[in-house]
């Protein structure tokens, strides 16, 4: 997440470590270490994916990227407003029509194109949020879209690891119980309802002091 405040060096150890894919949401991924100049950006082994909502994101993160480092990133995620947890989105674009992943696809296709061809690289597109069927995929597909990211749909397999009350919860939930909470960070986000929602939904709080600082834009100290 580009969003987290240790972000650049854990970019640093991933490079290190030659990973083969790093994947970066919650955030533009813009500026790195000076660990990471732009030589070394065009010639690592790792594979740079970021995760967008919208291809007027993709186009500015591909144009830094041209501009800055010579490179462009080796595909993209396109993370629609039936994804799962955070989402890149205002609360009224949610539920509207133009902003969904159907819509933001060629955009981001048509976005990324002209950077394949200047750089002479296949830039994949990958659908993400509310793919759940075969035909979901197939349609997704038919859009322009290189591959899709699933992930709710795995949470409740024996290789997950999320804890048993969880997998159980994602089983039984029904439509009605899939909500949109705002976090403190101040994105709204998509969860299944339960007795700790219901009580902020309510406004019920409780004394609370995190001691971690992870995320940059947090400063929720009770």
């Amino acid at each position: 997440m580009v969003a987290i405040t240790d972000f650049a060096q854990l970019v640093d150890a991933a490079v290190d470590a030659e990973v083969d894919v790093l994947f970066m949401g919650a955030g533009l991924p813009l500026h790195f270490s000076e660990n990471l100049p732009a030589e070394r950006l065009k010639h690592m082994h790792s594979k740079v994916v970021p995760i967008v909502s919208s291809g007027r994101a993709a186009e500015l993160i591909f144009q830094y990227w041209a501009n800055k480092f010579g490179r462009v990133p080796d595909g993209v995620v396109v993370e629609g407003p039936k994804a799962g947890g955070h989402l890149g989105f205002k609360k009224e674009q949610i539920f509207n029509p133009e902003y969904a992943l159907e819509k933001l696809i060629p955009q981001v296709v048509r976005a990324a194109r002209p950077f394949a061809d200047t750089f002479d690289k296949q830039i994949p597109v990958i659908a993400a949020g509310g793919i759940f069927t075969g035909k979901d995929i197939y349609d997704i597909m038919q859009l322009g879209a290189s591959g899709v990211q699933m992930a709710t749909r795995f949470i409740a397999t024996h290789e997950c690891d999320a804890d048993l009350a969880f997998k159980q919860a994602i089983i039984a939930a029904e439509e009605k119980d899939v909500m949109i909470i705002h976090s403190p960070v101040g994105l709204p986000g998509r969860a299944v309802r339960n007795r700790f929602l219901e009580d902020v939904e309510a406004g019920t709080k409780m004394p609370f002091t995190c001691p971690y600082k992870c995320l940059k834009t947090c400063d929720f100290h009770t």
